[in-house]
């Protein structure tokens, strides 16, 4: 909350918010969640998203729009400012209204790979791309050359992966590759990058957007 990167939400309505609010903080009342679409949302589909309330039944509101949009990081601070407050955390006053399009500012990780990186290392013989999609979303097509193991096979399947070559996994929005990642690192291996993006194959080609 007071470091990660992250897209910070208050729930409450406005007057609440100006009384009092977390640090870094955006305000969206719950009441105007109808009027934020799926393209007011980040577009990057593993934004880390926090929400806070003193209502449980605008928490669910939200979780379900997050769940719809298929935004699957989106969480909650439970115990919202009130908690905050007592933990005896700093606290800030005032407006800051949520802007109409919400952005999210991607940090790398460690094991995390750009899209320009990424494409490069398609051609890379020392590169091998992993495809944790499941069989359908294989069918739609597929990189040349990349090992398919879907997801739900990744622990029982670790063997089948090259442990001389960099490995770079990719899924359809990164949620997967990045869950298949932390299922593969338990395993021992080591050599392992996730491409954390949407990646879509359409008539023989593809595209990877954030």
């Amino acid at each position: 909350m007071k470091d990660e990167n992250i897209l910070l939400l208050d729930l409450r309505a406005a007057d609440k918010f100006a009384a009092g609010h977390i640090p870094r903080a955006l305000n969206l009342p719950a009441a105007k969640l109808d009027q934020y679409k799926e393209q007011n949302w980040p577009s990057f589909k593993g934004a880390t998203i926090v929400f806070y309330s003193d209502n449980q039944a605008d928490i669910d509101k939200a979780r379900e729009l997050m769940y719809d949009y298929n935004l699957s990081k989106a969480t909650v601070f439970p115990g919202g400012f009130e908690r905050w407050k007592k933990l005896g955390y700093q606290v800030e006053t005032g407006d800051k209204p949520a802007p109409e399009k919400l952005t999210f500012v991607r940090v790398l990780k460690p094991h995390d790979v750009s899209i320009t990186d990424f494409k490069k290392m398609l051609d890379d013989p020392t590169v091998v791309i992993l495809d944790v999609r499941n069989d359908a979303e294989r069918a739609t097509g597929s990189f040349k050359g990349s090992l398919h193991i879907p997801f739900e096979q990744a622990a029982t399947r670790y063997k089948e992966i090259p442990t001389d070559k960099t490995v770079v996994l990719h899924c359809a929005t990164g949620i997967r590759s990045s869950a298949a990642y932390e299922t593969l690192k338990a395993k021992g291996l080591k050599n392992l990058k996730v491409l954390n993006a949407n990646v879509k194959f359409k008539d023989g080609a593809y595209t990877i957007t954030e």
